[in-house]
């Protein structure tokens, strides 16, 4: 076999060097294994961790720092490669390249990233990225910090004064309901709650957390539910019309067993339905009431 050299460095070739007349070392150089952009820049959510490179923010996996760059850069930068499967990648991060801001913030570093080919270990490729940090908030938090964004409101109202110990108990419920579910969620949680006659207005982030609360109370009360919108603006990106969505709850005044005076007779609750409540009188009668006519008519109830 004749002797073949590098057509780059002039090193002599083997067998195993079939690379288009180059040496691997050669070839590797002039056909490398990726390339990626030399910078990138990276928001992260001061408050819940999300990052972003432009406005659309991605809730992390893990809320360290460092997992969180890692995220990023296989979102924004090994996507295509990772899609692939074909190359293995690693990450190594440069501790002497750290730069803080005045706040202790890490604002800028390098990170080596390291992709070797699944099919041949000996094909590999790595290359240094710096990427600057901008802590911001994302438009979630930024909300949640204000106190004051909302999407959708219920209104939780009961009959009476009799039943305020009711909206209490929801109240505690509802919270609790909520505080797991924004841990799950950070977009999910109630911007303020606001003290009326006859109950309280819940004003939420998002219209699916008040179909969740909704389900959520059905589960455990009878009420009568009402829903309206309004408009309030309109979505020019998207070419529609933004509504604000209310729902108003009004807990049933009776519950199973009470004891009500409806004409001249007495009667007890003996079962609630989804939309009836079901009554016993005295003389073995029975009678069945929409909920309606528990807020329409003037009941008196007894205490037992």
């Amino acid at each position: 076999m004749p002797n073949r050299f590098c057509a780059i460095c002039g090193k002599k070739l083997v067998q195993d060097d079939p690379h288009f007349g180059m040496c691997l070392k050669c070839f590797l150089k002039e056909h490398p294994l990726f390339k990626l952009p030399d910078r990138l820049s990276i928001n992260i959510c001061l408050d819940c961790g999300s990052y972003s490179k432009k406005d659309i923010w991605i809730e992390p996996l893990d809320n360290e720092l460092f997992s969180i760059i890692k995220e990023a850069v296989q979102k924004f930068l090994l996507k295509s490669f990772l899609k692939k499967n074909n190359i293995d990648f690693s990450f190594a991060v440069n501790e002497n390249s750290f730069i803080f801001s005045s706040k202790d913030l890490l604002v800028s570093l390098e990170v080596e990233i390291i992709g070797v080919l699944k099919e041949d270990s000996n094909i590999k490729h790595k290359q240094i990225i710096s990427i600057n940090l901008n802590h911001i908030l994302c438009k979630n938090c930024s909300n949640l910090r204000g106190g004051t964004y909302f999407i959708a409101i219920i209104q939780l109202r009961v009959k009476d004064e009799e039943q305020f110990g009711l909206i209490k108990e929801v109240l505690d419920e509802v919270n609790d309901y909520v505080e797991n579910l924004f841990e799950k969620n950070h977009k999910q949680y109630i911007s303020k709650i606001e003290n009326q006659k006859f109950g309280v207005d819940l004003y939420l982030s998002t219209n699916e957390l008040m179909n969740y609360l909704i389900k959520f109370l059905k589960s455990k009360y009878f009420f009568l539910l009402k829903r309206t919108k309004k408009l309030v603006g309109r979505d020019t990106q998207k070419g529609r019309n933004l509504y604000r969505l209310k729902a108003l709850i009004k807990f049933l005044p009776v519950k199973i067993k009470d004891i009500v005076f409806i004409g001249d007779q007495n009667f007890s609750v003996e079962n609630i339905t989804k939309n009836k409540v079901i009554l016993r009188g005295e003389n073995a009668t029975k009678l069945i009431k929409d909920y309606t006519y528990f807020f329409n008519e003037k009941i008196i109830k007894k205490n037992l």
